[in-house]
């Protein structure tokens, strides 16, 4: 593969990951915003950010009707909204732990990785491919991916369990989705691992045909 056909793949790819890690990041943000910097600070409570997905209670209809001026009516359906719930001191609790313990840990992954995969690249124009240095990149970049995956889906289940579950919120036409299991960046994750044990194989006979010249 050339150069330029490299250099346009790495771009793509760190898009795409800048795409999942920031849909990745907006869950636990949230959650470690709500330790102190909640959207609204009065002295009764505290209100944090819920996203809640709604699925129709009829399966492929459309429950809602928008009036037009010219009095048009159009279906439409909701896919989610946004609450703004108020929090109690478990939740708050919760969420001061798991921020002041992942978070940093967080940052100094995603720092890493980056580090790695430019590293990587590098290596790679310069046809240094299979090293062991660019099978441990893979492998940060690996860990990194999962670690977040594991973060988002910790705060939107925090989410669900603590404030939404229990709170008799409904919508007309309309049933809560629950708490769904966010896949996305672990099947990146998944591919990096993939990608880093390939590369391992690669090392491996590599090293092999050296012995044996």
């Amino acid at each position: 593969m050339k150069s330029k056909s490299i250099r346009i793949l790495s771009i793509l790819i760190l898009l795409l990951s800048m795409v999942v890690l920031g849909d990745g990041f907006r869950g636990f943000k949230d959650g470690w915003n709500s330790a102190g910097r909640d959207l609204d600070k009065k002295p009764e409570g505290k209100i944090h950010r819920v996203d809640v997905p709604l699925n129709p209670v009829v399966a492929y209809s459309l429950p809602d009707t928008l009036q037009l001026a010219d009095n048009r009516k159009i279906p439409y359906q909701i896919g989610s909204v946004a609450l703004g719930m108020k929090t109690d001191k478990a939740y708050e609790l919760y969420s001061v732990i798991i921020g002041l313990i992942f978070t940093p840990v967080s940052l100094l992954l995603i720092i890493w990785a980056g580090l790695s995969f430019f590293h990587f690249i590098r290596d790679v124009q310069r046809q240094q491919i299979f090293i062991r240095s660019n099978v441990k990149r893979l492998r940060v970049i690996c860990w990194m991916l999962l670690f977040v995956g594991i973060m988002k889906n910790l705060f939107a289940g925090m989410d669900y369990f603590l404030l939404l579950k229990d709170s008799h919120v409904s919508f007309p036409g309309y049933q809560i989705a629950g708490f769904e299991f966010q896949y996305s960046i672990f099947f990146l994750a998944l591919l990096f691992g993939l990608f880093a044990e390939i590369f391992a194989l690669g090392v491996k006979l590599k090293e092999e045909q050296d012995l044996t010249v």
